[in-house]
């Protein structure tokens, strides 16, 4: 698995999940939800490890802060929210929900109030930042295989409850969206068949029919945008909203122009669709409900905000890399790494074991070792490959790791910051005094009167805690220093185990050969090597 694993997230859980079945559609009958898991390994308990991100101290400000109104409440406004989401407007106005004359969700017209809704499913970056902060709990583990691994961090978050995802929306404040809000923002005002409009489902639109067979990356289906600017409205995962699930509901004229669910019930409503959904899940009419209780593998959210200026900006933040700050340009990965590790275990008689190391980036930067194991050939200053590496009975090897990535400041040149901040010459922003009249700030930050903006200290997750916009991911441009990379860094990390006589144990075979004809083979434990052929050289 190819991630920054010494910089940020530790490993994936290693855990085998069973699949699980889809949230029940309603028509025709609302039979309970069955839902069985198999697990092969408890979920880990610990939370992921974080890296530091430099905190700078909140200069004299040398502009008058200038207040803007807030963002504008039309089709198409875009707003950036503090957890790197980017909000949607979704304007005053009627739309047609439901479809046909079905008992679950006939035709009818809803009227509603403005809302912002976020444009993305909440990610596993964004929920880990909650967690971080002590306010969320961690999703099930078995259900989210993607929630330590580096690589998927712009995926939904899954795994989690109808409280969890309460809870996170409540974190930013926020709620989980009316069924009402969810399907006229994926449906637009004329009730379009599915976001995109009328016309059928197909992989390039969306995750779905287990075309990829787990989760994707939030930006990753823009044609299947919905009329607002909503991305994943159907696909990838199903989203809890806020009502309460009554199949009758929209039937009952008490329901009125603005239904807000039912105000009591056993099951919570469930919308959009999962990357296993088949065609006739799609359509963006469909009302699916679960028990509240319950988290899937296929089930994440979203949240509304009642007034993006809410909070005021951050006093700094990190720079990115390969885009905007809403993730359109998408340069893929940069500078991959190909490294390679190999342990040869030692042969009866040479009483030393040999690691190399290789690449085929020699440009890019390494870090890793083998303890006090002596360089034989190579460099490490500069990096000359391959590396060999001597480690005989003295040395006190460990595991034997290799890390490589490049700086994306190298390749695509300065950082670029979002609007309202500017450079400061070191890959990070400077708020420019600009903006929004709010003066909250996130849990464990401090509003500061002066400069107008949050500021965070270290030991606190706001500052050890690298949150980067929806779409990118936190790399190293420096030492203690970090950028957002919209796209895929070049990172690989490699990691072998090494057996010396002090650590041999009974393992299995050793790592020798079993084959007689080879140089190595069957394992000695006695003497915790592999039993040598004369006539072999030694590796």
């Amino acid at each position: 698995m190819k991630r920054l694993r010494f910089t940020f997230y530790i490993g994936m859980a290693l855990s085998v999940i069973l699949a699980a079945c889809a949230p029940k559609a309603v028509p025709p009958t609302p039979t309970p939800v069955v839902i069985v898991v198999t697990a092969t390994e408890a979920a880990p308990t610990d939370t992921p490890t974080l890296v530091p991100v430099p905190v700078e101290a909140s200069a004299t400000p040398t502009l008058v802060p200038v207040v803007l109104a807030g963002p504008e409440m039309a089709v198409g406004s875009k707003y950036p929210y503090i957890d790197g989401t980017t909000l949607i407007a979704v304007p005053a106005g009627p739309f047609t929900m439901g479809r046909g004359g079905g008992t679950d969700n006939p035709e009818h017209q809803v009227t509603l109030p403005d809302f912002w809704i976020y444009s993305t499913k909440v990610t596993n970056q964004q929920y880990a930042y909650c967690v971080a902060a002590g306010l969320c709990t961690l999703p099930n583990l078995q259900d989210n295989q993607g929630y330590n691994d580096y690589a998927r961090l712009n995926d939904p978050v899954v795994g989690v409850t109808y409280d969890q995802a309460a809870a996170y929306c409540d974190f930013v404040h926020g709620r989980l969206p009316t069924e009402a809000e969810w399907e006229k923002t994926a449906r637009g005002p004329n009730g379009n068949i599915y976001p995109w409009g009328n016309g059928a489902p197909n992989a390039a639109l969306l995750n779905y029919n287990n075309n990829v067979g787990q989760t994707t990356n939030v930006l990753k289906y823009g044609p299947g945008a919905s009329f607002y600017g909503g991305l994943d409205l159907e696909g990838n995962t199903f989203e809890w909203v806020a009502d309460w699930y009554d199949p009758y509901y929209y039937r009952d004229p008490a329901a009125g122009d603005t239904p807000l669910g039912p105000k009591t019930g056993l099951k919570r409503s469930v919308r959009s669709s999962g990357y296993k959904s088949g065609p006739d899940q799609v359509p963006s009419s469909i009302r699916f409900y679960d028990d509240p209780k319950n988290h899937r593998r296929d089930l994440g959210f979203r949240c509304v905000v009642e007034d993006p200026t809410y909070f005021a900006p951050n006093c700094t933040q990190i720079g990115f890399y390969g885009g905007d700050v809403n993730g359109v340009s998408n340069p893929g990965q940069i500078c991959p790494a190909n490294v390679s590790l190999t342990v040869a275990p030692q042969a009866c008689g040479s009483n030393k074991t040999y690691v190399t190391f290789n690449t085929n980036q020699p440009d890019h930067t390494f870090t890793g070792g083998v303890g006090t194991c002596t360089l034989i050939s190579g460099s490490v200053v500069p990096p000359i490959f391959p590396q060999v590496y001597d480690c005989g009975p003295a040395s006190v090897p460990g595991p034997a790791t290799i890390n490589a990535f490049c700086n994306p400041a190298d390749v695509l040149g300065p950082a670029t910051c979002p609007p309202h901040y500017t450079s400061n010459g070191a890959g990070g922003c400077t708020w420019d005094g600009t903006g929004t009249a709010g003066t909250e700030c996130l849990p464990n930050m401090t509003y500061d009167p002066v400069n107008q903006c949050c500021t965070s200290t270290p030991g606190t997750y706001a500052a050890d805690f690298p949150l980067c916009q929806v779409g990118a991911s936190p790399v190293p441009i420096g030492p203690g220093v970090y950028g957002c990379l919209i796209g895929l860094p070049g990172t690989d990390f490699q990691s072998q185990p090494i057996s010396m006589p002090s650590e041999c144990g009974g393992n299995d075979n050793g790592g020798c050969n079993v084959n007689p004809n080879s140089c190595q083979y069957g394992f000695n434990a006695a003497n915790c090597c592999c039993n040598y052929t004369p006539g072999c050289p030694y590796p």
